[in-house]
Formats: structure tokens, C-alpha cells, sequence
């Protein structure tokens, strides 16, 4: 395997090791690659960057007013 990867990592391919275990490993990976960009997997980092997580919560204390709806209030 070590040969493998280093000839992946230098352009000079060499023969792919004939263990089973490594090959259903190797194909899982390359399947999970294939779907990870449209799955829901790639949701999560949305959490971190989700604005919601920046607002405060006090909605009693606070009435948070957007500037088209004040507009109308004073109609």
C-alpha cells in the first residue's frame, strides 16, 4: 500500500494491492467522495455559519422591527 500511495503522490502509478479488505475500503471511500457534495452530510457546516446563531434572543424585551415593516406601522 505504501508503494501505491507514494506512486499516486509522484505521477508514477504503480499496481494496486490485491487485498479484498482494502479494496471494498478503497471503494467506499471513493463512493462516499461521489456522494458527500449532494447528500445532507453537507448541511452541517451550515449550522456554523447559520446568521441565527449571531441574533439575540430576546424577543420580550425587544421588538425587533424590520425597516419596510416599520414603514407600514406608521401608516
Amino acid at each position: 500500500l505504501k508503494v501505491f500511495m507514494l506512486g499516486l503522490l509522484r505521477f508514477d502509478l504503480q499496481p494496486l494491492p490485491a487485498d479484498p479488505l482494502l479494496l471494498v475500503h478503497l471503494a467506499l471511500v471513493a463512493a462516499l467522495m461521489a456522494v458527500f457534495p449532494i447528500s445532507k452530510l453537507l448541511h452541517a457546516p451550515g449550522l456554523f455559519f447559520s446568521p441565527t446563531r449571531n441574533q439575540v434572543d430576546n424577543p420580550r424585551e425587544a421588538r425587533h422591527l424590520a425597516a419596510w415593516a416599520a414603514a407600514l406601522d406608521r401608516q
